[in-house]
């Protein structure tokens, strides 16, 4: 087929960018024609804290970074470039990008178009609404829709009468699992953007709670803060844990996570909002059970006493309690992680299948 992506990829950074990567590499392996239309501005710069690269405008046969979130112009450019695709194929990440999605599939054309949901609830609340009201219009422009939770199938399916698929999250990044390191202390990760919906305050809390109970614990929070990592810092000295947080400020690099991840035992995802993960899959690639709370499509992802602890209440005590479920088995648990990765090859097949005009009839 000859495909077009319409999203981010690397260099930028993130795991929306890093899974666009992979799938277009998958659909690629499995013989289709694929060009990537990204981005040169993905966000307003008050919306999106992290690092956005600069990127030049390059026109090469198999990849365009030209969109501008808030160019029209570009937007049409990209739709133009779509014309002669069997599939187009558009990740939802946010409201902000809503504009030139419905504009670049708006375009009338025999394509199929899917659209990929990371998202189906914006993270932080304030814009629900109205990011509701955008998800909305833009599935009414695409034939099928692909997640990586049933939690989030079930939000796509109350919103618009489209085809949605669920399939197993991949690890973004290829990592291979290393051996336990010697213990104590019990080492624990927070990997990944620092933003209020992670609720590393609640992570924070449990290695108060873990440190009275007698267990030689650390955390490190590898990341882009979104708010000051001074305010952290401040809050571990109230906590009187600033001996025992390490916090690591700044984007890990893909080339660094297979060691970042193999200096921890554990993964911690005291997340308040999530439709699926992308850093529970590369955990498990890397042989290292999760602790996450019981919010969207972690329960999924997480399977207690399989691949890690599911904390049902928002509460460091709880959340300190699943560390400990997790710790007295961790042998037993780091192997089965391993187990349960997922391809990006049937990732590709699903896109692929819903792409198709016989699969949307059905």
């Amino acid at each position: 087929m000859r495909i077009t992506y319409v999203g981010t990829v690397p260099p930028h950074r993130g795991g929306v960018a890093q899974h666009g990567g992979r799938l277009v590499d998958a659909l690629r392996a499995a013989g289709h024609d694929v060009v990537v239309l990204s981005w040169r501005s993905v966000y307003p710069k008050w919306w999106f804290k992290g690092h956005q690269p600069t990127l030049s405008r390059d026109d090469q046969p198999d990849q365009w970074f030209g969109l501008r979130w808030w160019s029209p112009f570009s937007w049409l450019a990209a739709r133009r470039r779509t014309r002669g695709a069997d599939l187009v194929v558009v990740p939802w990440v946010t409201p902000a990008q809503a504009p030139a999605l419905l504009t670049v599939l708006g375009a009338r054309s025999p394509a199929r178009k899917v659209l990929i949901v990371h998202n189906p609830e914006p993270h932080e609340r304030t814009a629900s609404r109205f990011a509701c009201s955008m998800l909305v219009l833009t599935m009414r422009r695409c034939d099928a829709a692909l997640v990586h939770s049933r939690a989030a199938a079930a939000t796509l399916r109350s919103l618009a009468a489209r085809p949605v698929e669920v399939v197993d999250h991949p690890p973004n990044v290829d990592v291979y699992p290393q051996p336990l390191t010697p213990r104590p202390p019990l080492r624990l990760l927070f990997l990944g953007f620092v933003r209020p919906y992670k609720g590393l305050d609640d992570a924070f809390g449990a290695v108060r709670v873990l440190r009275d109970r007698g267990v030689d614990v650390r955390l490190t929070v590898a990341g882009e803060f979104w708010d000051p990592v001074e305010n952290w810092r401040s809050r571990a000295q109230e906590l009187g844990i600033e001996e025992l947080v390490d916090l690591r400020s700044g984007y890990v690099p893909d080339a660094d996570l297979e060691a970042l991840l193999g200096e921890h035992h554990i993964v911690v995802a005291p997340y308040r909002q999530a439709s699926q993960s992308g850093v529970v899959p590369l955990s498990f690639a890397a042989a290292r059970p999760v602790v996450a709370t019981n919010v969207g499509g972690l329960p999924e992802m997480v399977i207690e006493r399989r691949t890690g602890a599911i904390v049902g209440r928002r509460d460091p005590v709880a959340f300190a309690d699943g560390v400990e479920r997790v710790a007295a088995n961790l042998d037993w648990l780091s192997t089965q992680a391993l187990s349960s990765v997922g391809s990006w090859d049937v990732v590709a097949a699903a896109v692929v299948a819903l792409g198709s005009a016989d699969k949307v009839e059905d």
